[in-house]
């Protein structure tokens, strides 16, 4: 994942960081970044679908629910972290949506 500010190759590290939408630095430009709305709840959906497939597909094999559970975030926590790096794209944040005051949009 690039900075769309410098272009320059932001580090895996900080990726959780801006998985949370609060956002974070970019180490390069100094930038204040965070993931793209859009990008953010596409990743959440996917990581849940699958890993609810995975849970009725456990179930329904006869697997005991407390392993199908487990196995549920095990696959929703895989997919997020390799959807984070494939799906999630970073924004600069703007002056409007740094704070917590309303939007001028």
């Amino acid at each position: 994942m690039d900075c769309p500010q410098c272009q320059k190759r932001v580090p895996a590290t900080l990726h959780w960081v801006l998985s949370g939408a609060n956002g974070s630095a970019c180490p390069h430009c100094k930038a204040n970044l965070c993931p793209k709305a859009a990008c953010a709840v596409a990743l959440f959906l996917v990581s849940c679908g699958l890993a609810d497939g995975a849970l009725i597909l456990l179930r329904h094999v006869g697997v005991a629910f407390w392993i199908a559970f487990a196995a549920f975030f095990v696959v929703f926590a895989v997919v997020y972290l390799l959807g984070l790096r494939v799906i999630v794209r970073l924004r600069v944040k703007s002056a409007a949506t740094a704070g917590l005051g309303p939007s001028r949009i």
